[in-house]
């Protein structure tokens, strides 16, 4: 529906529900856990169905224009940074150097991350983003925090875990650049 309806209201309620349905209720987002998983296991197409979709918008959509179209619009974890961000706090300025340094910094991150995972050195970190802080019952107090830190600075900058930590986020930006 975001493809077709241009709201400022419909893009709040879809935020909430986004959170609220695919995040706390569901536990449904695309990680890289569930992507390993898939790529291991295979997927039944009908018993997946949304994940299917999410990755369709993740990885399709981006073809036909729609860059970054799934951590905007879907991603219960980008809803939820967008939500904190609506408050009426006093927003943090960055400079360019800072944004540039982040950015950099993700791409590090990324890259050492891949790394340990294709050497098979550490490949649990995967068990550390915090997509899992949604399902709090089996989620680490390491994960929940993680959480509430990224929640917390979402208050005062914009998709602070986003723009500058998520991996599947950076996986996403390579795969829309082909």
């Amino acid at each position: 529906l975001p493809l077709f309806i241009k709201n400022r209201r419909y893009r709040l309620v879809q935020h909430v529900l986004n959170v609220a349905i695919l995040g706390f209720w569901c536990g449904t987002f695309l990680n890289y856990t569930s992507m390993v998983g898939y790529m291991s296991n295979g997927m039944n197409v009908l018993a997946l169905l949304v994940p299917v979709v999410m990755l369709v918008t993740a990885f399709v959509y981006p073809l036909f224009g729609k860059k970054n179209y799934y951590c905007t619009n879907i991603c219960p974890c980008g809803s939820l940074q967008d939500l904190a961000a609506k408050t009426k706090n006093r927003k943090w300025r960055m400079d360019g150097k800072t944004v540039k340094a982040l950015n950099a910094a993700r791409r590090l991150l990324f890259a050492v991350l891949l790394v340990l995972a294709l050497s098979g050195i550490w490949f649990k970190w995967m068990d550390y983003e915090v997509f899992s802080a949604f399902i709090f019952q089996t989620a680490s107090v390491f994960v929940l925090a993680l959480g509430g830190v990224f929640l917390l600075l979402s208050f005062f900058v914009a998709r602070p875990y986003c723009r500058f930590v998520c991996p599947t986020g950076t996986l996403f930006k390579i795969a829309e650049r082909r």
